[in-house]
């Protein structure tokens, strides 16, 4: 198992090229290319060419559906100390190990069960960045692990190579509150986090052990700030 990143570092994974992504950059292309000939035959040519109006509709067609079938490519995932990202930080909000309740696999995707509903990761599209998922929640939150032998199988190896190691993203603390007093978190200088799974805590009430996994936390060792 892979030694995981520093809490200010994440790795983020790319989807895999799909078919239809394949499909979609090659109608793109192909819809780029009628464009121009429509563009060149109707306005730019000394004497117009016959069928360049078609040729600028369908290549706008043609276009339309590429870049649909392109944008339909599974978001990148990144996961961290922290938690895991589905999509950009700036479009996504991290989902901390300490809100997961439960990681199987269903069909063809790993499903991370939590209070604010479900998330998907394909094993297809993001095979690695499950497989990172689950060597992380192993060592963080390993009671809400559900995965059967046959489905640890369907994970590819683990490598140091594998997913670009990036800046974590920044937490959202807005509305959220100290798991131990339920007081909310005002200002990020306050804010304390579980070293394991990201459980938050107000630096006046950390307790001696997180109240989400278990982990030892003695005042303010196994608690680290928020780093801005």
């Amino acid at each position: 198992m892979s030694t995981p990143v520093t809490p200010e570092l994440e790795r983020r994974f790319l989807a895999l090229p799909s078919a239809s992504s394949k499909l979609g950059i090659g109608l793109a292309a192909l819809g780029c290319a009628g464009l121009g000939a429509g563009v060149f035959g109707l306005w730019l040519a000394r004497d117009p060419i016959a069928g360049s109006g078609w040729a600028l509709l369908g290549g706008a067609i043609a276009a339309a559906i590429g870049f649909g079938l392109w944008l339909r490519e599974a978001p990148p995932v990144r996961v961290g100390a922290r938690g895991i990202t589905v999509g950009e930080p700036g479009e996504a909000q991290c989902l901390p190990w300490c809100d997961i309740q439960r990681i199987h696999v269903q069909g063809a995707e790993l499903r991370i069960e939590t209070v604010r509903g479900p998330q998907q990761v394909s094993l297809v599209a993001h095979g690695r960045a499950a497989a990172r998922i689950v060597a992380e929640a192993a060592q963080r939150i390993g009671a809400r692990l559900d995965l059967s032998p046959r489905a640890h199988e369907r994970l590819p190896a683990l490598s140091e190579k594998d997913g670009d190691v990036v800046p974590a993203g920044r937490l959202q603390l807005a509305g959220r509150k100290c798991l131990a007093s339920g007081a909310s978190i005002t200002f990020e200088s306050d804010a304390r986090l579980c070293d394991q799974c990201a459980a938050l805590y107000h630096r006046d009430h950390v307790p001696a052990e997180c109240k989400s996994c278990g982990r030892a936390l003695s005042g303010s060792a196994g608690a680290r700030a928020v780093a801005s």
